[in-house]
């Protein structure tokens, strides 16, 4: 498997200088994400691209090709599988649709591909996909054309089985400041499935936890031991759970449904987190960028007495306890207030204070206590504060690696400062109360195993944030 993320040599095939071919934005993305393999294009007419010249018999290609990356016809498929496996190469992505998902023919040529396979013991992703995106090797396939600057390193791989649901998450945890590791389109899974693509992420170095976006389980059970076995942090986003999304996605990538509760038992006894939507996904991974929450017993810490009700709203429906602080820490904070107006209750509203100094000794004081699991800490700052952002979420971050405790940042005052000091990747930042709780209950039902938390600027391969591609 490590060879079809670190190919040595690959070849596209399908590739022509039309500008409406596809198969040369493969070759390209290849090139801007500084891929260091040797790269070959094959195409019906002779021609060079990007300075590559373009082969036009398959057999005059070299014989140690790591992968071919296919974007022909369905119905050319399986002769260039047949000439190049019979060449030696042993891992196919092919990007082509047009197969079980579009009626009996593409079945039947699907079908095809599969016994190819299995005599030859070879690898397929796909069919019906993008392929594979690693920002480490620089191997990125995509027949769409992307920017490395609008892409961020991270900790996150990314396992879909829709390519534009995968691509939509790369973004979004790209604008989030977490970044991805990889990024693989698992399409019709005709050979390679979730849990052979999990079995290798759990031995990734640069890989911390996977998100996963399903439309259908092929095997249950050997899905289930997958997640078992996985010591890393899985989040399970299940689609199609309606029979009018099961129409759409039988033509999209010919998933079939699941029995909806039997798989989230399954993911639920596996210690894994499954997910309903998008922000609850992104809300689950950015949690589990946090240490891990050891019990129910949480404080809350509010500038807006507002929030603050909120905030104790949403722990009271997901199950937290807001027991109330101890009394060395009522002092420390009485001692703080000016005029005295703020009852120092749990949760703790800051409405009497302006320090935004104090603001981090009053967290870290909390953290000290070994009444509380958890700290939520709700900040809007205003004007000029937003100078000090920089300092609060970095001294946050300090304080909960130091004690491994998890406190969930929200932050919120202006919606585009917000947005960039989440593109900073200093720390995860949350946007809501709601969402601040939700992150917790996420935390507290994680199998994250023993291990602490290092900053998110330390992971692997971590760069700064540029734009988000849109």
């Amino acid at each position: 498997m490590d060879r079809l993320f670190h190919p040595e040599k690959a070849v596209v095939v399908g590739v022509s200088p039309s500008p409406e071919n596809l198969g040369k934005h493969i070759v390209w993305n290849l090139i801007q994400f500084g891929f260091q393999g040797e790269v070959f294009c094959y195409g019906r007419r002779p021609g060079c691209i990007y300075g590559r010249r373009i082969y036009t018999n398959l057999r005059e290609l070299p014989s140690d090709i790591d992968v071919a990356v296919i974007l022909l016809p369905a119905s050319r498929v399986l002769e260039a599988m047949e000439t190049l496996s019979a060449k030696g190469t042993k891992r196919f992505i092919i990007e082509t649709g047009g197969f079980s998902e579009s009626g009996e023919e593409g079945k039947r040529i699907e079908e095809s591909l599969k016994r190819l396979s299995l005599e030859r013991g070879l690898k397929i992703v796909g069919p019906n996909c993008i392929g594979i995106t690693d920002l480490t090797s620089g191997f990125v396939t995509s027949f769409m054309p992307l920017d490395p600057q609008k892409m961020r390193a991270g900790a996150v791989a990314v396992v879909a089985q829709s390519g534009g649901v995968g691509l939509s998450y790369v973004n979004l945890l790209t604008q989030e400041g977490l970044g991805i590791s990889k990024f693989v389109s698992m399409g019709n899974k005709l050979i390679l499935k979730e849990g052979d693509f999990l079995d290798y992420l759990e031995k990734d170095p640069h890989t911390r936890m996977v998100l996963l976006y399903l439309e259908g389980v092929s095997n249950g059970r050997a899905f289930y031991n997958t997640l078992k076995r996985m010591k890393k942090p899985v989040v399970v986003h299940k689609a199609n759970v309606t029979e009018a999304s099961a129409r759409i996605a039988q033509f999209h990538t010919s998933a079939m449904t699941t029995r909806e509760e039997i798989l989230t038992g399954a993911i639920a006894q596996g210690g894994k987190i499954r997910v309903s939507n998008t922000h609850q996904a992104l809300t689950a991974i950015k949690a589990l960028h946090l240490p891990p929450l050891k019990g129910r017993r949480l404080a809350i810490v509010s500038r807006s007495g507002g929030e603050a009700v909120l905030a104790a709203d949403a722990a009271g429906v997901l199950g937290f306890q807001l027991p109330p602080y101890p009394r060395p820490f009522l002092d420390f904070v009485r001692g703080l207030f000016r005029a005295g107006v703020i009852r120092p209750t749990n949760p703790l509203d800051l409405g009497d204070l302006f320090d935004m100094v104090k603001y981090t000794e009053i967290v870290e004081e909390i953290v000290r206590e070994e009444t509380f699991h958890g700290v939520v800490f709700l900040l809007q700052l205003f004007h000029r504060e937003w100078e000090l952002v920089d300092y609060i979420i970095k001294r946050v971050g300090e304080i909960s690696r130091a004690y491994q405790k998890p406190i969930v940042l929200s932050l919120g005052g202006d919606l585009q400062r917000t947005t960039e000091a989440k593109a900073l990747g200093i720390y995860p930042l949350f946007d809501s109360p709601y969402e601040a709780l939700e992150a917790m209950r996420f935390l507290l039902s994680a199998d994250k195993g023993d291990y602490r938390v290092p900053p998110l600027t330390s992971m692997p391969g971590s760069r700064g944030m540029p734009e988000v591609q849109r």
